[in-house]
């Protein structure tokens, strides 16, 4: 906009003319130039034309400022130009009569001259101005030819039957007259704009989303960020902003500017709008269902189209073929705000049209839907075959929605159960814990008599899993201990699924040890078994695959694949998660996302896991549930430590502990490495020896190398030794019941820094050599360095590998113990550079000068004195701009593909 003001300041013609679509900004465009006019000292007079056609005085002001979504501009009066607004509207006979119309102009120009020093005449809304006023604005424009007044209006488009085209033609030839065209924002203007907004970066789904609903327009941007907020469609995590639902525009919320103009054009033009917005694919014979449907003759609906496309609501286009509202934010808020007769009653009349040929739906998914809301005001035997076939191959939001539909128009109990099933199991799959719930207590309570044994222990487990989703805690634990049959009595795996999933796995590892149950609850065991340090029946599992289901049956195929692909990361097996992968056909993009997270971590991609599991976070798609979900956030901390992103980091394992995650204590270890971060040696250790002690006493075993090889660290730098010998034994011991190759890593590091062992030191670089897990390997050969077992020449790769990673706060102290060892650290600008880069990350998280110079393991004067340098060189006064810098960076990135 600010390059349009320059143009409209630099015209050297009488006229300037502004155009744009509604709610492009015209109205805020004057505003502004009004405020821009006035400080250079000219003086300002401004009116609009009303859609009756009347001439207002007006003034327009800027938004409040603490509105950053509000893209509306006061039209405030009265104001001193009535003389001119008695010349300008209407004078009755201008049009047909160039002397009158001249005679009005003069009086115009002359009440402007009056009015200030070199005065501009603004005019907003001109799509409504009448013939009579309009000859006058043309002979006004004439007489301000070669003076030093000059006028700028604002035209909306498209505005059907407006009078001035031909005196616009007349101006251009003239060369009276400069266009300007207002368009939409584009696509990296929205990012932006939502970001301001949200102040945070929004997601490519997000940005995405906004443009489509708004097209671009700035009060649709606002109103669709409103809208999406209200619905709570938004949830920002770590200053990313993510689409987290089904975005559908509430009806029951008030309304927006743009949806109030469209209500304002009267209670017909009203329900029309609604009912073309829901029949829009129908095409040709969107005005005969309408009318049929609201009970209003054909030419009536006709004409009250008419209004909505001079309104530049509505497009219709190919001879009607095609219909457009022209902000599609419109259309979704008339959807959402029928009401639910009315709903019914229009899809009745579309489905019922398409059924007995009289119409046509270009549009299958919406048919399908519209059959969904017709329910049995429609031939219900047929509605339920489409629905229940549609279901079979439609997208899991769509399926779950259909389906729902199709319970309610089955009659039998037979065929209600299976279509329940169906739809309890979609939304399962979807993620809608509550409804699965609900339908799973529904079929185990009421069509108990409708289910197989292998059924009711599928449906008990969803609930179990919903459960835990929605931190039922009580309620868990009444059915792992069976102390209740609410809200149905458990099986044996239930109760030891149950027990799961309160992180009881020694007492569930009872209730189905020796069982000989079906796929859950082999799996069950063998999972219990490892998570305890026994890794045999897991291996074996994997080896075999015996017991698993058939490739046939691929939903529970998959859910076996996937658990044994999760507990390979967990481990830090990437290698063999890889090859299970490739041997049973699939790709990374079929797993959970917290397997990806994982993944990403321990090939390097730090960036990549952290924006995973953020978004894991975001979407619900992490769930308690999901045994990957804890060794995701140890992942992704981890990596979020390295880079120096201590404060994010913990608020995601603060966000993580808002549910009830499985194998909680690898939170507990990560939240260890942030306090080490974070200077707070003393409790890095109390944390990660309560953390290890607890899960001992549980017999929970996986992960517990990671903690001992972090506590026999911090032991050696403290001082610690019986920390550090108390370390080599439980990982001596660890590694003789659970020799998985990241165990024998770290038992192979405690023994070489404790023990002074080389042999161990060599087996250790050579196993890091195996794994070939950037990150890892250098952080372990670091230590190695470090505590004296392994040369100070391994220093220059560590460091090189670190830069690679972006780990810039590793690699900061991988240069203090270069120097320490006099190796020379490559690259001094380079040097300079990062550590002026990490202080800025570490103040921008909002860490106390304190705790940067606890992390920075330097004096709180020395951080004072170069944040000081570091915002007087890059021009900030504080903390917030600093932010906001990085915030902007942020955005930058991600409109370039580097974010």
């Amino acid at each position: 906009m600010d390059e349009i003001l320059d143009t409209i300041r630099a015209a050297r013609t009488p006229l300037v003319s502004v155009t744009g679509p509604a709610g492009v900004g015209r109205t805020q465009l004057l505003a502004r130039l009004s405020a821009l006019l006035t400080a250079d000292g000219r003086h300002v007079t401004a009116m609009r034309f009303t859609s009756d056609g009347n001439a207002m005085p007006a003034r327009f002001t800027l938004p409040d400022a603490t509105s950053p979504h509000d893209s509306t501009v006061g039209l405030r009066g009265p104001v001193r130009s009535e003389s001119l607004w008695a010349s300008l509207g209407p004078v009755v006979g201008a049009a047909g009569k160039p002397d009158v119309a001249r005679s009005a102009a003069t009086s115009a120009a002359a009440a402007l001259r009056r009015s200030g020093p070199r005065p501009v005449l603004l005019i907003d809304d001109v799509q409504w101005i009448d013939p009579d006023s309009l000859a006058v604005l043309e002979a006004l424009v004439h007489q301000l030819a070669d003076s030093p007044l000059n006028c700028v209006i604002t035209t909306r488009t498209p505005a059907p039957g407006m009078a001035g085209g031909a005196a616009a033609a007349r101006l251009r030839r003239a060369g009276l007259v400069e266009s300007v065209r207002l368009r939409p924002l584009r696509p990296d203007e929205v990012r932006r704009t939502t970001a301001l907004a949200l102040q945070a970066v929004p997601d490519d789904a997000l940005a995405a989303h906004v443009r489509r609903l708004s097209r671009g327009i700035p009060a649709a941007v606002g109103e669709t960020l409103d809208q999406l907020s209200a619905d709570r469609a938004i949830r920002v995590v770590d200053q990313r902003a993510y689409l987290v639902a089904a975005p559908s525009p509430s009806g029951a919320l008030p309304c927006g500017p743009l949806l109030r103009a469209v209500r304002e054009l009267g209670p017909d033009a009203w329900a029309v709008a609604k009912a073309v917005a829901t029949l829009a694919p129908f095409g040709t014979a969107v005005p005969a269902l309408a009318g049929a449907a609201l009970n209003l003759p054909l030419p009536q609906v006709e004409r009250l189209i008419d209004v909505l496309r001079a309104e530049g609501v509505l497009h219709r286009g190919l001879n009607g073929a095609s219909w457009r509202f022209q902000i599609p934010l419109v259309a979704e808020a008339l959807v959402a705000a029928r009401g639910p007769f009315e709903r019914r009653h229009l899809a009745a009349q579309a489905v019922t049209s398409v059924w007995n040929g009289t119409a046509t739906c270009t549009d299958e998914d919406h048919f399908t839907n519209l059959v969904a809301d017709a329910g049995r005001l429609v031939d219900a035997r047929r509605a339920l075959g489409e629905l229940l076939s549609r279901s079979e191959t439609a997208r899991a939001d769509l399926a779950q929605r259909w389906l729902s539909a199709a319970t309610e128009l089955s009659d039998d109990r037979a065929q209600r159960s299976a279509v329940l099933l169906r739809h309890t199991s979609a939304c399962h799959v979807h993620g809608d814990h509550e409804r699965s719930l609900r339908g799973a207590q529904l079929l185990l309570t009421e069509y108990r008599d409708q289910l197989t044994a292998d059924t009711v222990q599928d449906l008990q487990a969803m609930a179990v899993y919903a459960l835990s989703s929605l931190g039922d805690v009580e309620v868990l634990r009444g059915l792992a201990e069976r102390t209740t049959t609410e809200p149905f009595p458990p099986t044996a795996v239930t109760s030891a699924l149950a027990f799961g999933m309160l992180d009881r796995w020694q007492e569930a590892g009872v209730l189905v040890s020796g069982s000989s149950g079906g796929t859950l609850s082999q799996l069950l065991r063998t999972m219990t078994e490892l998570w305890q340090g026994r890794p045999q029946e897991f291996e074996q599992s994997l080896e075999s695959r015996a017991g698993w289901p058939p490739r046939t049956s691929s939903h529970h195929r998959l859910d076996h694949v996937t658990a044994h692909v999760t507990a390979l990361l967990v481990m830090g097996d990437l290698d063999r998660a890889d090859k299970l992968l490739i041997e049973e056909g699939l790709d990374w993009h079929r797993m959970q996302s917290s397997d990806q997270a994982m993944a990403a971590a321990l090939r390097g991609q730090f960036d990549v896991a952290a924006e995973t599991a953020r978004r894991g976070v975001a979407d619900g798609s992490a769930c308690s549930f999901d045994v990957g979900t804890a060794g995701m956030h140890h992942a992704t901390v981890s990596a979020l430590v390295a880079q120096g992103k201590v404060l994010t980091a913990r608020k995601l394992l603060a966000a993580a502990r808002t549910t009830t995650p499985v194998l909680a204590h690898l939170l507990d270890l990560a939240e260890g490495l942030v306090d080490r971060a974070l200077g707070d040696t003393e409790g890095a250790i109390s944390r990660l020896r309560t953390t290890l002690h607890d899960a001992a006493g549980r017999a929970l075993l996986v992960g517990a190398d990671l903690g001992w090889a972090e506590l026999v660290d911090l032991a050696l730098d403290t001082g610690a030794a019986g920390t550090a010998e108390e370390g080599l034994r439980a990982v001596e011991e660890l590694a003789a019941t659970m020799p998985t190759s990241r165990v024998l890593m770290h038992a192979a590091f405690v023994r070489a820094v404790v023990g002074r062992d080389a042999a161990a030191a060599q087996e250790c670089l050579r196993r890091v050599q195996d794994r070939d897990h950037p990150g890892e390997s250098a952080v372990i050969r670091a230590r190695l360095v470090k505590h004296g077992a392994a040369p100070a020449t391994l220093l220059g790769p560590v460091y090189a590998e670190l830069g690679e990673l972006g780990a810039f706060l590793y690699r900061a102290r991988a240069r203090n113990l270069m120097r320490e060892l006099g190796v020379t650290v490559p690259g001094r600008q380079e040097a300079v550079a990062e550590n002026e880069y990490l202080l800025t990350v570490l103040a921008a998280e909002g860490l106390s000068n304190k705790q940067i110079a606890a992390t920075l393991r330097t004096s709180d004067k020395s951080v004072e004195g170069r944040l000081s340098r570091l915002f007087a060189r890059h021009g900030l006064t504080s903390r917030i701009e600093l932010s906001q810098a990085i915030l902007d960076e942020a955005l930058t990135a991600r409109g370039t593909g580097r974010g």
